[in-house]
């Protein structure tokens, strides 16, 4: 579940050849993420925990911090390794190949920038988004949720089809809340281009309204993309007011649910919950939305990384009441996905507190609980731990593809229509909910 093989390989090939400062260690240690130490250490900002199973988490170390952790780790009696020496010439790697593809592209002539064979910097999604709103006629409506510190703003894409009226599903998805997941604004954007430009979604905007929000995070997320050092980056980039050390706050940490449960009131943390419930223009402004449209019906947040479908709650490991319909509905997402991968991606399903521990402020603990959205999934990307967030980009084109998929029979079956509309013959008037 957990090779780091591959990524060993390729750093051993391109160390000798970096001469910059050294970057931070990736280290397997034995015990879940929310292991008492390891959330010490997270609040501490001490360690960047990347992910998580039963018996042991992958966390990222910087090399001031090594003899701390270490201690720490040791003194707990919790068995503890490198399995990674420096991040950054794999990181490198990854940047020197989407250079030459960006290169490549612009030598063509094409009418949008986006191809979904690469990763995409926040320019190029903005400017697919404005090549949608301008190629998609009543279909495409484009509204800013919010403008951030640095300036950007937090685009919402509604989609829908003015022809029927109704009534209709509403569904919302999110991506790109977390800076460092860039497969995340990659399948949102690709279920966007779908649903314009494919007549087989056409069925399904008929009879649902999308809601797409392809880039949450859009400062943390530009950031990502200007360094080695920044790949990496989580939050968004509030300036906390500590000289610039610690910047950011965890936008899926800081909404009104909950909020402080499993998350840090350290700035330099990764899981910062900020100074208030919805102190950040992004999650204000998405709450504002959100709450406007009313009465959704199904809400996915894209993370990454390994392949979970995750449901409420994350503050409780008390099951939520409609447990087994959010089950049979993701397994409608799982094993589509299964068919169209032949085999090769499998989905574990489950509530997110029993499975990542306790935590909250999430979106989808909010949606859930205040705002009443009976589908509420986290949606985890793959991989599985191979690559991590640092997933290939010749796995870009396979994983757009089943994620969509998986999210149109989940959709086809709330709101029976196309390949995954639900048999009636039996009962006219079942359903999947109440």
């Amino acid at each position: 579940m957990w090779c780091v093989v591959v990524v060993c390989v390729a750093l051993a090939a391109a160390a000798s050849s970096v001469t910059a400062e050294a970057g931070p260690q990736v280290w397997r240690v034995e015990a879940p993420g929310h292991h008492i130490v390891l959330r010490s250490l997270e609040n501490e900002g001490l360690v960047d925990v990347l992910g998580s199973v039963t018996s042991h988490s992958k966390v990222l170390v910087e090399r001031s911090a090594k003899e701390r952790v270490s201690r720490a780790l040791s003194e707990a009696q919790v068995e503890h390794k490198v399995e990674v020496e420096d991040v950054l010439p794999l990181i490198e790697q990854e940047r020197q190949h989407i250079r030459h593809k960006r290169s490549t592209r612009f030598t063509q002539n094409v009418a949008q920038p986006m191809d979904w064979t690469s990763f995409h910097d926040l320019d190029d999604i903005e400017g697919f988004i404005g090549w949608l709103n301008a190629t998609g006629g009543p279909f495409v409506q484009v509204a800013n949720a919010a403008t951030t510190q640095e300036g950007h703003k937090v685009l919402v894409v509604r989609i829908t089809d003015p022809n029927s009226p109704g009534p209709k599903k509403k569904v919302w998805i999110e991506g790109g809340i977390h800076a460092r997941e860039w497969i995340s604004p990659a399948v949102t954007s690709y279920i966007m281009y779908q649903l314009v430009t494919n007549p087989a979604w056409q069925e399904l905007l008929q009879v649902a309204d999308w809601y797409m929000v392809p880039v949450a995070n859009p400062d943390g997320y530009e950031f990502s993309f200007s360094s080695p050092r920044a790949r990496m980056w989580r939050k968004n980039r509030r300036n906390n007011g500590n000289s610039g050390q610690c910047r950011g706050v965890d936008l899926n940490r800081n909404w009104d649910f909950k909020w402080g449960v499993g998350a840090s009131n350290n700035p330099c943390s990764e899981t910062y919950m900020g100074p208030l419930a919805f102190s950040e223009p992004e999650t204000r402004g998405l709450q504002f939305l959100m709450s406007s449209v009313r009465d959704i019906d199904l809400f996915i947040t894209f993370h990454s990384f390994g392949q979970t479908i995750l449901y409420p709650w994350g503050w409780t490991r008390t099951a939520p009441a409609n447990s087994r319909q959010l089950k049979r509905l993701a397994k409608k997402f799982a094993d589509t996905v299964r068919e169209v991968s032949g085999g090769s991606t499998d989905y574990e399903i489950g509530g997110s507190g029993p499975l990542y521990g306790l935590a909250s402020g999430a979106t989808d603990d909010w949606t859930y609980g205040v705002l009443g959205v009976p589908y509420s999934y986290t949606i985890e990307l793959p991989d599985q731990g191979t690559y991590g967030f640092l997933l290939p980009e010749n796995r870009v084109s396979s994983t757009v593809m089943e994620t969509a998929a998986g999210v149109h029979c989940m959709v086809g079956f709330l709101a029976n229509a196309g390949q995954c509309a639900r048999r009636r013959a039996r009962n006219p008037h079942n359903r999947i909910f109440g």
